[in-house]
Formats: C-alpha cells, structure tokens, sequence
C-alpha cells in the first residue's frame, strides 16, 4: 500500500526481517493491520462497525462509536453466534468487517471497492478469512470486504412483534454505511461500490435493492434472489416460546420470553433452538420478515410487489445448471426420487397448489416418479427456487430502469467445484455452491495447485467480477481470460453467459422451462402467496 496522506506505516520486525504494516486514519479511528504473507495486500481484520445491546441482543444494533486508541484488526476469530458443524459458536458482539486492500492503493489511485454478503441460509455463516480468502480477487487490483451479521434466531426471527426483526437485514446496512463513511481512508473510491453476494448472500442484498435507494453502485447476485421461493417467511411466534420453554421460562408472552432469552448464553440459546427445530433451507422460523410499514422497515411487503430501486445501476445476476443438487437427496438415495412430491415446492409459492397434474406432465410426461428421473426433478426444484426467479428478477431490474443488466449461468464441471466434491455428487450437472472456490480460496483447496482448466476458470471468472466493479463491465475488451464479449439483457433479447469449460454467449436460459412457468404464473397470479394483483392486470 502506498503512502497517503491518511496512511501512516509502522515498521516492526518479524523473524529478524522489517515488515510494514499500514496504520489508516479513518473517521472511526487510527485502525493498524498487516502486510499479507505475499505482501501483495494489506489485511485489516476483525474491525467493528456496529454494537449489539448485550442485554437484549435480539434488538437493532448501533453504529460503533469508534476508537479513543489504535485498533489493532489483527483478530479474525469472531463469528456470530450460530450452529455449524454440530456445534454452537460465535459470540453475540460479533459484527465485525475484514478489509483487504492492495497496496497499489493510495488517495491519487483510488480503486474499486467490492463488498461480500456471505451465504448460509440465514443461519451460518461468516467473514473469516479462513474460510473465504479473497485473493484471487485482490490481485485485480480491487479492495475486497467481507463482514459478518447476524443469523438464526438472533439475526432473522420473524414474530408478532416487529422491532424484532430482520436483525440481519438491518446489520447488514450498518455495514454498509460503516463502507462508505470510510473506504476512502484505505484508498477506495466511494463512488465505485459493488456488492456481491452468494446464496442467502445475494438474496439479503436483492432485499435490500428493494428499500434502500443508493446503497451500491453496482451489484452481483448469485444463487439467490429476493424471489426465490422460501426467503421470505411469515410471524410466527413457536420457535421463541418453545426454546424459552425448554431453559425455563414458564409463559406465554412473547416480550418476556424474548427477555428471558436475552440473559441466556446466546450459545446454549442456539444450541436449544438447534434441537427444538432444524434450521435449514424452507425453515420457517428464521428468515427475512414482512415488517409492514413501521419505523426503520427493512422489508415493507412480500417482493413481488415491491419495485427494485435499481435506477442507473448495473447488476449481474446468476446460477449454476443445477442448483437444487444441495438441498436435494444425493444419487445413493432412491426412495428420496421414487416418493417426490411436487406439491412440496409449489407449495413454498402457492396457496391451494393450482393444476400440480400440469406441472408434473410438463416434466416427467407419463412416467413413473422414480431414481431414473432424478436429473429432471433437480431441474423442476432448481427452476421454481433459483432459475426462474431469476429470469423474474432481470425483467424487474430492466423494468426498473437499471443501466445494464447481465445475465449468466455456470456450467463448468472442474476440480474445485466445492459441493460436489464435498457431498460426493456424481450426477451431472453444477450444484449450488459449486462455483464458489472459482472466486475465493477456500480451506478444502487451499493446498493444492489448480488444474489448467481450473486455473482458466478462477482467471476468468475473477477478472470478469473485478471488471463488472472497476467499469460497469464484465468483458470492455477480449483477452485470454474472457474471450468473448458479454451482452446485456434489455427488453427484447435475453442473452446470458454459459461459464463452462468453452465460455460462450448464448440465448435466453432454459427457455422452454422458463416461458412454461411464465404462463403458469400468469394463469395463476391470484394464488401466489403475499401477491397484490394490479387491478389493470
């Protein structure tokens, strides 16, 4: 990192050599962190942006009031509280942002910043450099921040009373604001700000496109939208009164069970809430929440009747070929495919499931339910919770007047696809979270050398994401590492991006599929959950 005005550089030694470590002025503060193994970067680790009220953690937090003493963000231990690998972790005074920034940055040479909103089902998750290094991505010469909110039943209740909920959602724009009061410090432009989220990630921040007017200049949405199918859920007060049951509390008022919970470790909370209910994908309890129309709303009403406030913007939206993989039966599993129901997804979408006989002859004809038919079921899930939503939501965005709108698919079955491997898939086809370590250096990965093709893929990948942030633009000019010129949807063509071994411009994703569930939705508009009908419809 060059010298700034606002940069001050602290020489120390390590192992009998000097190391630099940059000191950065910001609004909060005197913040130091460290100079990367590689010295490419610089790391600042840990750093606060907002409060939690210790005594009642499941209110809105605050901004950080800053720091009377140099910060040292060299700690990247802290996560939220939350369940993850069996086991209860995290701490409650958890939000916390980790910024790297190479050091080609200085006030003369401000660069891109890009913001990660991690997945996890709005239950896991975090920031943590160990599990998602970004240095494929800084190496572009971008800052790069990752940051953790809270999740489960401390970050997204949805109950009867609303200042309760969407914790997340609301930490999530603290973060923000903490970005944007202060990046210029560490050399990043603050007008050149592009979100990107993953999973639970991208559909927060397609949330957040929905209320906040101004909060990016540019934004990635992968595996995920506002729309998709089981995001948003409905209030419902069980999950609170049932754990507070089980450490103790004997009631039912809701206000005081939640204080009850308030001076329980938040890990033995999570670690009940774990055992009273599962908390995974379609759970009911601990997602984004229709608060209505009440002070600092997050999410005023269902998404489909809001409009993106996407003006101007320039947003990149996507999915793998077969996203539903992750939350589906494995191949070893048949009975899982000889009993499918396809009500069940309907029914995440639909009051009184309309016409399940057409749905299931459009993709099955007159065959039998069976394991045979496991490629086609995981192509009918991955179109009601991901593909479909988001050919729903490019519409939304051009509607809404985003500046350019481009649409992509991954397709690429190589080394690192991280799901795959991990879970054992055999099947063809890209799951959810596949494409991850194309992006980030991640643990499962992080000792081995990339294959050719794998190393072609994280290049084009990462140089495509870190142009969309510096110029508006995945591909301004044809290189080796994107070798062909990605168009933009508009109106009329509905060009998408096929990331595959061979990268290629094509046409409208599964556009059969797709036009059958535009007529679908069109016929049965009056029976989607939440849904308002234009009375000129």
């Amino acid at each position: 990192m060059k010298t700034l005005p606002l940069i001050f550089l602290l020489l120390k030694c390590t192992q009998g050599l000097p190391r630099v470590d940059p000191l950065v002025d910001t609004s909060a503060g005197l913040i130091r962190g460290l100079q990367s193994q590689d010295g490419d970067y610089a790391v600042f680790l840990g750093v606060p942006y907002a409060v939690v009220d210790e005594n009642n953690p499941f209110s809105a937090a605050t901004p950080h009031p800053g720091f009377n003493h140099t910060f040292e963000a060299y700690n990247d231990d802290t996560s939220c509280p939350q369940f993850s690998n069996n086991v209860a972790i995290g701490t409650i005074q958890c939000l916390q942002l980790n910024l790297y920034v190479p050091n080609s940055a200085d006030s003369h040479h401000t660069l891109p910043v890009m913001v990660y909103f991690h997945g996890g089902a709005f239950i896991r998750g975090q920031k943590s450099e160990r599990e998602l290094s970004p240095k494929f991505l800084v190496r572009h010469d971008v800052i790069v921040v990752t940051f953790n909110y809270r999740v489960g039943a401390y970050g997204f209740l949805c109950v009867s009373e609303p200042e309760l909920n969407n914790q997340g959602l609301k930490d999530q724009l603290l973060a923000m604001k903490w970005i944007k009061d202060n990046i210029a410090a560490f050399g990043g432009d603050v007008n050149r700000i592009t979100a990107f989220g993953h999973s639970a990630g991208a559909m927060s921040l397609d949330i957040q496109l929905l209320g906040t007017e101004g909060l990016v200049h540019r934004a990635i949405v992968k595996s995920g939208s506002a729309l998709t199918t089981w995001v948003v859920t409905e209030q419902d007060d069980t999950l609170v009164l049932n754990v507070a049951d089980r450490l103790g509390y004997e009631g039912d008022d809701l206000k005081e069970a939640v204080k009850f919970l308030s001076t329980i470790d938040p890990l033995e909370v999570i670690e009940t809430a774990n055992d009273v209910m599962f908390f995974g994908f379609g759970h009911p309890h601990t997602r984004p929440c229709i608060e209505g129309k009440v002070n600092d709303a997050v999410l005023e009403d269902f998404p489909i009747n809001l409009q993106p406030k996407v003006k101007g913007m320039d947003i990149m939206i996507g999915h793998t070929s077969k996203e539903a993989k992750f939350m589906y039966a494995d191949n070893s599993n048949n009975d899982f495919y000889r009993n499918y129901e396809f009500e069940e997804e309907l029914g995440f979408i639909f009051e009184d499931i309309p016409d399940v006989d057409t749905v299931k002859h459009f993709y099955i004809g007159d065959r039998v339910i069976s394991e045979e038919l496991q490629s086609v079921i995981l192509d009918y899930g991955s179109d009601l919770a991901f593909n479909y939503p988001a050919d729903m939501t490019v519409d939304r965005y051009i509607n809404a007047r985003a500046n350019k709108v481009f649409r992509f698919m991954f397709s690429y079955e190589g080394g690192r696809n991280k799901a795959k491997i991990s879970r054992n898939f055999t099947s063809d086809g890209v799951s959810h979270g596949d494409d991850t370590a194309y992006l980030f250096d991640v643990p499962m990965f992080r000792d081995t050398t990339p294959s050719e093709d794998d190393q072609k893929i994280i290049d084009a990948m990462t140089t495509m994401w870190t142009n969309f942030a510096k110029y508006g633009d995945p591909t301004p000019s044809i290189s080796n590492a994107t070798p062909v010129k990605w168009q933009s949807a508009d109106q009329s063509r509905r060009p998408y991006l096929n990331i595959d071994k061979q990268i290629t411009l094509e046409s409208r994703v599964f556009h059969d599929r797709m036009a059958f569930w535009d007529l679908y939705y069109k016929l049965y508009a009056d029976k989607i959950k939440g849904y308002k009908m234009d009375v000129s419809e």
